[in-house]
């Protein structure tokens, strides 16, 4: 037996290094080289190295040019080969940082991490706005880690990847498995759209017997409408777009409203002859703006339920005693968590819910043209870029 002072020290495992290994004096070899070939198989995996290409927007020449760059695959990575990719207007508000584009990736995994479970190569999968959050603070540990303080996602991490890309490298937490019965197209949309709606309707606590109001008839709101309908739920639809009244009884809603003709005159001039006056329990706020409340509160039932999802820097401003006085309720929602984006996908699956996309090529030429269309309010409803290999 060694004496004291010639004990090997066993040090703290390092998965980045195997130089703290002292492998020709170690006295057992057997151990030895089972530890070698562990770590140094694992190590080559997480540093292997890939080259990834993705679209950004050029404001100087204000074109869309292809960016490449160099990433390791980390321990809990997947790289994904990207296929598809649906178009929501953040990427118009990130247009202007000149980061990676595009965040309703999907695509096949071509390589693990080797600490990755769950996942496999070959695997379709999708990812959405969120990338990363600290996994170890209340909120994260709840379920919610969409709201961590230490949450990042699109245009705020990663800045030089995005799903207009060939291909992308994101942490296998963030993935989710596509199921068999929803195509690669019809999926892109939903990894943000499909799965923020679902998020709201949850957060809202929805029920079947609910009425349920969608502001602003989008790629956020056409599947509001889809998914709150396929709950059980009567829709009213509330748009600004008198063009939009027929597309919005065919996605399945009960009651159309126009804001152009709504206003506290006209609710006070029409109250005896409104069919359905006060009825909305729900009403999600999927619009470019925040729409003057005062108009639209006549409509909502006692004790309703706001859910802001809009993007927008002006102070929000409600009507006080409008709001109070009913005993509404209002709350704010944004991107889901794992669990509903999971339970999003199967409900998807399940009641056959697609999104209305048009189509476009994932070339410079293909995304100024659904840009276009995307900024002039001409898209109907999703934009889905599509990799020519695809």
């Amino acid at each position: 037996m060694d004496s004291p002072s010639t004990v090997t020290p066993i040090l703290p495992l390092r998965r980045d290094s195997t130089s703290w290994l002292n492998l020709e004096n170690s006295p057992l070899p057997h151990l030895r080289a089972i530890l070698y070939e562990s770590l140094t198989s694992s190590t080559v995996m997480a540093l292997s190295q890939h080259r990834l290409t993705t679209f950004y927007f050029d404001a100087s020449s204000k074109t869309f040019t292809e960016k490449s760059t160099t990433k390791e695959l980390g321990y809990n990575d997947v790289l994904i080969k990207t296929t598809h990719s649906g178009i929501c207007f953040t990427d118009v508000h990130a247009k202007e940082k000149e980061c990676g584009l595009g965040h309703e990736g999907v695509g096949y995994i071509v390589e693990v991490g080797p600490e990755v479970k769950h996942l496999k190569t070959g695997d379709r999968i999708g990812w959405g706005w969120l990338h990363i959050s600290c996994g170890n603070c209340s909120t994260c540990v709840t379920g919610y880690r969409q709201y961590c303080s230490q949450a990042r996602g699109f245009a705020f991490s990663d800045l030089d990847q995005g799903a207009f890309s060939d291909y992308r490298i994101i942490n296998s937490d963030f993935a989710y498995l596509i199921p068999e019965g929803i195509s690669s197209v019809n999926a892109a949309p939903l990894m943000c759209a499909g799965a923020s709606v679902f998020e709201a309707l949850d957060a809202a606590g929805v029920r079947s017997n609910d009425r349920v109001g969608v502001v602003g008839i989008g790629g956020l709101g056409h599947m509001a409408v889809k998914f709150a309908k396929a709950m059980g739920c009567a829709v009213t639809a509330i748009s600004s777009d008198g063009k939009k009244m027929s597309d919005a009884f065919s996605l399945g809603a009960d009651e159309y409203r126009d804001m152009r003709h709504m206003s506290t005159a006209h609710h006070r001039a029409h109250a005896a002859e409104d069919p359905n006056p006060m009825n909305i329990n729900v009403l999600l706020i999927t619009s470019n703006a925040v729409p003057n409340l005062e108009v639209v509160l006549p409509l909502l039932a006692r004790r309703a339920t706001i859910v802001l999802m809009t993007i927008q820097m002006v102070p929000l401003q409600v009507p006080y005693m409008q709001f109070v006085l009913p005993g509404h309720r209002m709350i704010a929602s944004t991107e889901a968590s794992r669990e509903n984006h999971i339970k999003m996908l199967e409900f998807a699956d399940r009641q056959k819910i697609e999104p209305w996309i048009e189509v476009f090529d994932m070339t410079s030429e293909g995304l100024e043209e659904a840009f276009n269309r995307l900024e002039k309010g001409e898209m109907r409803y999703r934009g889905v870029v599509a990799r020519n290999e695809a």
